[in-house]
């Protein structure tokens, strides 16, 4: 079977128009849950047929990928722009938050997606996504490395310490109302805040 990716190729009115329906897969995903959620909903939504849609993607599975892989992509390659030129790790661990909360509070549908069907995808999706998840990860986590040396609390588990802040950040979206929580300036601030002082308070 052959599978849609992403394709800087493809014209531009074709990217429009794919990453639309990936905006209402997310949401019909995040209402109704990936199992529930059917792929007929998601062209009722678009007010396309079904075959209309399967010129896009084949099957409900490659929609989930491509959310997936779309939103870490991202993440990652913003992130790595912010902080390739910044050698403070402080500024860069802000840069860090910022960017993931300023992208997810736009798009709060694909973080619920991301955060309940992280394991979802199977096979080669799968591997495709862990990847980049995995290459986002690792450079959140050089970020909190040269943060705990720069404090002599590197004996603290780095990796539990990355989990966590992506802990804080993933599931804003089980309580963020906008209407009546901090913007997001205030909010990446908080956290950030929240996230440092708790390193420099657990040096032993």
């Amino acid at each position: 079977m052959t599978t849609t990716t992403p394709d800087i190729e493809k014209k531009p009115q074709y990217q429009k128009r794919l990453r639309e329906i990936l905006k209402i897969s997310a949401r019909v995903f995040a209402e109704e849950g990936y199992e529930k959620a059917s792929i007929r909903k998601i062209a009722a939504e678009l007010g396309k047929s079904l075959s209309a849609l399967y010129y896009y993607v084949q099957t409900k599975e490659e929609l989930l990928y491509l959310i997936q892989l779309e939103t870490f992509s991202s993440l990652a390659d913003e992130l790595n722009k912010l902080v390739e030129k910044n050698d403070d790790p402080i500024q860069r661990l802000h840069l860090m938050v910022e960017n993931h909360l300023s992208h997810f509070l736009k798009h709060i549908d694909e973080l619920k997606v991301c955060a309940h069907e992280m394991e979802t995808l199977t096979g080669n999706h799968y591997i495709q996504v862990l990847v980049v998840r995995r290459r986002y990860f690792r450079t959140t986590r050089s970020i909190v490395t040269d943060i705990l040396r720069q404090y002599g609390n590197a004996d603290l588990d780095v990796n539990l310490a990355t989990l966590n802040l992506f802990g804080m950040l993933n599931w804003i979206y089980m309580w963020y109302d906008p209407d009546l929580n901090s913007s997001a300036e205030e909010l990446t601030n908080q956290i950030f805040r929240l996230f440092l002082n708790g390193l420099r308070m657990n040096k032993t």
